[in-house]
This record gives structure tokens, C-alpha cells and sequence, in this order.
């Protein structure tokens, strides 16, 4: 999909709206909105690499069936479905397999999402790591990372990506 930056610019700048959430606003909006559910990340650091651990300290889980429903476009849905399709054709050996291939399996099948994030010293996303498909739970996590406003520039695609975000989730629709 293309996207007029400079019309999304535009609309930006008409909306206040945090640049940067913070932990407790994330949490709140993760918990209330999308039902997830925060566990401790030792509970599931198997499923980052190693190098990763230490890179995250919150952790969520979304696994409610009718949220998991609204976060799935059409085509992550069908892309699930032949997946598990595929998946029953060649199944896992779960005697074989490791907690992390039965978890990732579960995870791209649609079963639940993952979240990872950390946060700097004032307590704004620094950094986040999704696991599994959901491009609209992206966004949402690029929305609440927010963006500086030393990067506010066409020319910066952390900002373009920003500026698309806030687009798909319809933050700027109403400024039209």
C-alpha cells in the first residue's frame, strides 16, 4: 500500500496524541483493551535467544480468542489456516521436539501472542519484540514506542514507519 507522507505529516501534525507512552500507559492499554495478560519473562525467555534476554523486562501474553480474532487481518487468518493445515500434514514430534518448537508452533499458528518490551530510565519503550503475526498489534507497539522529535523527518523511516502506523490504526482519520 502506498502512502502520501506528506499528507500523513500533515495530519500529524493536527493530533496530540503521546510522542512516547509509558510503561503504566502501555500496561493499561494492553491489559484493558487486548486482555493481556503480564507473566514473568523467566516463565518464557525460552523463546528469545540468548543474546535477547537480557534485552527485555515486561513480557504479555494475549491469548483471548474473539481478541486474537480482531488483531488478525483476513490474510494473517488465512495464512494461519494453511499453516495449521500444513502443520497437521507434517506434525510436530512432541516427544522430539524442544518447549520452544512446541511454543513457536502454537505461536504462529494463531494460538496467542507474545510481547517483549523494555523500557528506558524514564520509563518509555525502548525496545520491543512481538512474536507472532499481527501487523495491527505492530503498529500498535511502533504507536506506543512513539517517535523524538529530533527524528521527525520525511527523510527518516523510523518516522515514515510512525507516520504509517498511526495511519493503519486510525489515529489520523479524523483529521482528514
Amino acid at each position: 500500500m502506498k502512502f502520501n507522507l506528506e499528507k500523513l505529516y500533515e495530519q500529524y501534525q493536527q493530533i496530540s496524541i503521546p510522542n512516547k507512552f509509558t510503561f503504566k500507559e502501555v500496561k493499561e492499554k494492553l491489559t484493558k483493551e487486548y486482555l493481556a495478560k503480564q507473566t514473568d519473562k523467566k516463565d518464557i525467555d525460552f523463546l528469545l535467544a540468548p543474546d535477547e534476554i537480557n534485552d527485555y523486562k515486561h513480557c504479555f501474553i494475549i491469548d483471548n480468542i474473539e481478541i486474537l480474532q480482531l488483531l488478525f487481518s483476513e490474510d494473517e487468518k488465512n495464512g494461519l489456516y494453511n499453516l495449521k493445515n500444513l502443520n497437521k500434514q507434517y506434525p510436530l514430534n512432541v516427544k522430539e521436539a524442544s518447549e520452544s518448537e512446541i511454543e513457536y508452533t502454537r505461536i504462529q499458528e494463531g494460538e496467542y501472542l507474545v510481547i517483549f518490551l523494555d523500557f528506558d530510565e524514564r520509563n518509555y519503550i525502548k525496545g520491543f519484540k512481538l512474536l507472532g503475526n499481527s501487523r495491527k498489534l505492530y503498529y500498535q507497539l511502533v504507536v506506543f514506542s512513539g517517535i523524538c522529535n529530533k527524528d521527525l523527518s520525511l527523510d527518516n523511516r523510523d518516522f515514515q514507519e510512525y507516520l504509517i502506523a498511526l495511519s493503519n490504526l486510525g489515529y489520523l482519520e479524523q483529521h482528514n
